[in-house]
């Protein structure tokens, strides 16, 4: 697949805005190497042809200067500049202009608000925009629309493998929860997507070349470049505090009992005063995700309220990077005979880290759930509240051996409509003699909660 095009549902987004012909720029955040850029170009050139123009930030910044010198309310001429630079006719209303990585010039970032309401369509995607702006003396652009990329989930990985129809039959049997014809094909592609991530990257050279080793090699240099971002002088923070979060993320999701955030796992004497500043600095990054707990059992779910702020988890935000920073064999996980050989926290982190994935994915807001007091016993490892204020507990066990006291307790105490339990086992419903259904979803379908 030398020409592979990775589809990404963004791009429907994308569509969307242009064609409904909203006056307001698109920025499109997310973290470094999600496939901003090339999501952007591929679709724009479909939507606007030879009328879209590209700008890149981080090349073009002489001809940036000169194009943003002026009035930054002055948008006719900043667009007259750029068909000027790009020797191309630009007309407003069909023309396309894309500010790729648009984070590294203050004065066009905040120009977007002046394009707002104007015939100008502007599409803009930045890199480490929520720690950027930090150091910017203008204000963040009001007036526009704001869209985050993540890693492909793994809907989005089964289309890259061909595998539309399995795609959208596990949708048919997340509403039917009749079981599955292709349940343990599909657990196969999802051991698949634990070990190679949703990164763009990783994904195709796996598609092109059925190599892990490949794949392995592409997420080192992914690692290696949020490393050098987290580690750089100008970005304010310390660069050892959050290097060594970073490579204590594995150690701290491989506990065995509670895997809350610990800072003295990041370094001996660690204090939330030294390394809550690096840990915030990698969430806006977009390079873990930072989990809250909640106590609460009724809508609205609010975080836990403690002095110390130390009751959360953190996720990396690709499987697959988190995967590659174990350091284990990808077969241990890809051969059902040889997983004994792991243990099962580390299923359970890979797990877990995997549905955290999704749901930040589908732009879903959760918390884990434990009991009020910083004693109590009992823990549910995700909980989200629907549009209707209905507050679903979610269970998450990497094996086939289930037990869900603790999620029981939940639907209980929280009236909780239903409760999924997601699991290697098959798709399935069962209604216990207090009346409280539990849904039995396959790990395969977490994105479709």
């Amino acid at each position: 697949m030398p020409n592979l095009v990775l589809e990404r549902k963004i791009e429907q987004a994308i569509e969307r805005w242009f064609s409904s012909g909203d006056s307001k720029p698109l920025l499109i955040q997310g973290a470094r190497r999600t496939g901003k850029t090339f999501t952007v170009e591929h679709v724009g050139r479909r939507l606007a042809g030879d009328r879209f123009v590209k700008l890149d930030f981080q090349t073009d910044l002489a001809a940036i200067e000169r194009i943003f010198s002026g009035a930054s309310d002055d948008v006719d001429a900043i667009v007259a500049r750029i068909a000027e630079y790009k020797r191309v006719d630009l007309t407003p209303g069909d023309s396309l202009i894309f500010f790729d990585e648009v984070q590294l010039h203050e004065k066009a970032l905040n120009a977007l608000r002046f394009f707002s309401d104007s015939w100008w369509r502007i599409i803009a995607s930045g890199s480490l925009l929520g720690v950027t702006t930090k150091k910017r003396s203008l204000p963040f652009p009001s007036g526009v629309r704001q869209l985050t990329m993540t890693p492909l989930d793994f809907e989005e990985f089964l289309w890259a493998q061909g595998e539309r129809r399995m795609a959208d039959d596990i949708r048919t049997h997340v509403e039917t929860l009749e079981p599955y014809m292709l349940h343990e094909q599909a657990l196969g592609w999802y051991r698949r997507y634990l070990v190679v991530g949703g990164m763009p990257l990783p994904v195709r050279r796996w598609c092109e070349t059925r190599s892990m080793e490949a794949v392995a090699e592409e997420q080192r240099e992914i690692d290696a470049t949020y490393t050098a971002d987290m580690t750089d002088p100008q970005n304010g923070i310390s660069g050892i505090s959050a290097k060594r979060i970073w490579e204590s993320l594995p150690r701290q999701l491989l506990r065995a009992s509670t895997k809350k955030f610990k800072y003295a796992d990041v370094v001996r004497g660690g204090r939330r005063a030294r390394l809550l500043e690096p840990l915030e600095w990698l969430a806006a990054a977009g390079i873990v995700s930072i989990h809250e707990r909640t106590s609460d059992t009724q809508a609205p779910l609010t975080p836990y309220n403690d002095e110390e702020g130390s009751f959360f988890k953190v996720y990396v935000a690709d499987t697959g990077i988190m995967f590659q920073k174990f350091g284990i064999d990808p077969a241990l996980v890809l051969d059902v005979d040889a997983r004994g050989a792991i243990s099962p926290e580390f299923r359970g982190a890979l797990a877990e880290n995997a549905v955290m994935q999704a749901l930040r994915a589908r732009g879903i807001a959760s918390y884990y759930w434990m009991p009020e007091g910083s004693g109590a016993q009992g823990e549910v490892d995700f909980v989200y509240q629907t549009p209707q204020a209905e507050v679903i507990p979610v269970e998450v066990k990497s094996a086939r051996n289930v037990t869900a006291k603790s999620l029981r307790r939940l639907m209980r105490e929280g009236s909780s409509p239903y409760a999924i339990r997601l699991s290697e086992q098959e798709f399935g419903r069962t209604v216990d003699a207090d009346g409280n259904e539990l849904r039995s979803i396959p790990l395969y379908a977490a994105h479709c909660m």
